[in-house]
C-alpha cells in the first residue's frame, strides 16, 4: 500500500451515543457500545513507566471508571487490545486534539472537578467534546510527545504516576509543570488493522459483465456552515433526503453508488438504513475523515462535526467530518486516500490552518465497477487560492482511478471538485483544474452545449451567479444514458447531481 494510503475502518452499527454529559457528571460514564471509528489509531506508550501502554480501565466500577493507566506490556502491536487503543481528533482545526477510546466510544476527560490523589484524573467519559476534553501536544526532541491537558490552574502536563503503590500505580493525572521522563510518551501509531482493503484491490470479474445503473453525488453541507439546513441534522433526517432524491424505489434500486461530501461519521449507518428500506437490498456506507495537523506535533487529528442538539436540549456528538460513500453490501474492498492539500500557513498577520482532504474508493469487483470520490480544497484566500493543490489533488485523483487500479475495472469517480469546468462562462478561475478528468473520461453533462462542451448545469446556487462544481466522470467507452441536476437544495447549499451510465 501507499504511505499516503489511510487505513478506512468498516463502521459498527451504534457509533454514537446521543446523551450529553455535563461537567457535574464526573462520576459517571456513559454507557454505550464502542466504536470502530474511520480515523488514524494510535497506541500511548509511557517512557516513564517502562515502556507500558496506557490502557482504559473499562471494567473499574466508580469513582474511577475508565481512567487512563499505563499497565500493559506488550511485546509487539498485535498484543494491544481495544482498551489500549485511541483516535485523535480535534474541534479547534488542530490547535489541539481529544483522544477518543476505541475501549468504550468515550473522550477522554480531565477531571477537573476531583480532588485529592485523583484530582485531574484522565478517564475516557466524556460523550461530547468541550474544554474538559481539549488534550495540546508537544513534540519532544527525542520524537516522544507531552500532552498538556486545561485544569483549573491552567495547562498542566499528564504524568504517569509511576511512585503510586497498588491499584494507583501508572494513573495518568495533569499535574506536571514541567516535562521529565514521567510526562513522557511515544505516540504509536497502529497501522492498517482490521483493514478491508489489506491485499490491494481484488481481480474484476472477467470479461466485464454488461452494467446498466444510476449515482448520485451531493455535497449534504451537514457540517460546520449554519447557514445550511443540514448544519446539525442527525443521520435518519439526512437519510431521508437522499432517499427521497434517488425517485421510486423501482429507479433507487438502479442505483450503484451514492458520493456524499460533508457528512458526519454518525450519519453513515442511518444513511444505510434508510437506502435499505428504500430499495430492498443490503448497502453498505463507508466514511474517511477530513483532517488538521496538530500544532506542535507531526500528527493529524480527524475534525469533528458541530454537535446536534442544542445547549437547552443537549447536545449530541456527530463524530468526524468528512466524505462518504455508499455501495450496495456485495462490495469487498474499501480504501480512503491522503490528498495533496495546502500545509498550515500565515495568510496576512494571522496563522491559518488548513484542512487535510481526502479521497475514498470501493469495487464491486463481480460487476467490475470501481467507485471514487472526493472533497478537494477550497478556493479561499486561507486555502487554497491559486488551484495549485486542486491541480495536484486532480492529478493525484487521476492516478488513484488508473494507477493504482487492477486493469478490468470501469471506474466512476467524481464528488465536489471545488472548481468550474474548463469552458465555464463563470468569471471563476482557475478553469484548469479537471481539465485532465475531461481529458481522460466523460463527465454525465458534457457536450450538454455545442460552444462549451466542457461545462454542466450549475450544481451550486450562490447570491450572485450559479456554478457547477460537483462532477460524476465514467469511461469515455460508456454511455451516459442521462444527466440530472435538480435545482432542489433541500437543507443543503449544493444541487444533488445524479446520472444513469451503461457500460
Amino acid at each position: 500500500m501507499r504511505k499516503t494510503a489511510r487505513r478506512l475502518a468498516v463502521l459498527g452499527s451504534a457509533l454514537f451515543a446521543m446523551v450529553a454529559m455535563t461537567p457535574v457528571q464526573a462520576h459517571a460514564v456513559e454507557s454505550r457500545p464502542a466504536p470502530v471509528t474511520a480515523s488514524d489509531k494510535y497506541a500511548l506508550k509511557s517512557v516513564g513507566a517502562g515502556g507500558l501502554y496506557v490502557s482504559v480501565e473499562v471494567s473499574t466500577t466508580g469513582s474511577g471508571e475508565a481512567m487512563l493507566r499505563a499497565r500493559k506490556a506488550a511485546a509487539t502491536l498485535d498484543e494491544l487490545g481495544s482498551w489500549e487503543k485511541f483516535t485523535l481528533h480535534t474541534d479547534d482545526k488542530g490547535v489541539g486534539a481529544t483522544l477518543r477510546s476505541e475501549g468504550n466510544g468515550n473522550y477522554v476527560t480531565t477531571e477537573r472537578g476531583y480532588t485529592g490523589t485523583y484530582r485531574n484524573l484522565l478517564r475516557a467519559r466524556g460523550t461530547t467534546v468541550g474544554e474538559w476534553e481539549k488534550i495540546r501536544l508537544e513534540k519532544q526532541a527525542d520524537g516522544t510527545y507531552a500532552l498538556k491537558a486545561a485544569t483549573n490552574d491552567g495547562y498542566k502536563y499528564v504524568t504517569a504516576e509511576v511512585q503510586d503503590p497498588g491499584n494507583d500505580a501508572g494513573l495518568l493525572r495533569a499535574r506536571g509543570d514541567s516535562v521529565g521522563s514521567w510526562q513522557k510518551f511515544q505516540l504509536v501509531p497502529l497501522g492498517e488493522e482490521n483493514a478491508s482493503d489489506a491485499g490491494g484491490r481484488p481481480s474484476p470479474a472477467s470479461p466485464a459483465p454488461a452494467a446498466d445503473f444510476r449515482v448520485m453525488s451531493w455535497n449534504v453541507c451537514a457540517n460546520h456552515n449554519s447557514a445550511c439546513g443540514n448544519h446539525r441534522v442527525e443521520g435518519p433526517s439526512l437519510g431521508s433526503q437522499i432517499t427521497d432524491r434517488m425517485g421510486t424505489a423501482a429507479e433507487a434500486r438502479q442505483y450503484r453508488a451514492v458520493f456524499l461530501q460533508e457528512m458526519c461519521e454518525s450519519q453513515a449507518k442511518p444513511v444505510e438504513t434508510w437506502l435499505e428500506q428504500k430499495t430492498g437490498t443490503g448497502w453498505d456506507v463507508r466514511f474517511a475523515p477530513i483532517t488538521f495537523t496538530v500544532d506542535n506535533s507531526s500528527v493529524k487529528a480527524a475534525r469533528t462535526c458541530d454537535n446536534a442538539g442544542s445547549a437547552a436540549s443537549g447536545w449530541k456528538d456527530r463524530g468526524s467530518y468528512g466524505i462518504g460513500l455508499a455501495v450496495p453490501d456485495s462490495n469487498v474492498w474499501y480504501h480512503s486516500y491522503d490528498l495533496p492539500s495546502p500545509q498550515n500557513k500565515t495568510v496576512g498577520t494571522e496563522w491559518v490552518r488548513v484542512e487535510q482532504r481526502t479521497a475514498l474508493c470501493a469495487v464491486l469487483p463481480a460487476e467490475a465497477l470501481q467507485f471514487c470520490t472526493a472533497h478537494f480544497s477550497a478556493g479561499v484566500e486561507t486555502d487554497d487560492l491559486d488551484g495549485t493543490k486542486r491541480r495536484e489533488q486532480a492529478a493525484e485523483l487521476q492516478k488513484i482511478v488508473r494507477s493504482y487500479t487492477m486493469p478490468g475495472y470501469r471506474t466512476v469517480y467524481g464528488g465536489d471538485l471545488n472548481a468550474v469546468p474548463p469552458d465555464s462562462a463563470s468569471p471563476d478561475a482557475p478553469k484548469d483544474v479537471v481539465t485532465s478528468a475531461y481529458a481522460a473520461d466523460k463527465e454525465c453533462d458534457e457536450g450538454l452545449s455545442a460552444a462549451r462542451p466542457r461545462d454542466g448545469r450549475a450544481t451550486k446556487p450562490l447570491s450572485a451567479r450559479s456554478i457547477k462544481i460537483d462532477y460524476l466522470f465514467g469511461p469515455a467507452t460508456g454511455t451516459v444514458v442521462s444527466c440530472a441536476v435538480t435545482a432542489d437544495a433541500g437543507e443543503s447549499d449544493h444541487y444533488p447531481l445524479t446520472a444513469h451510465f451503461r457500460f
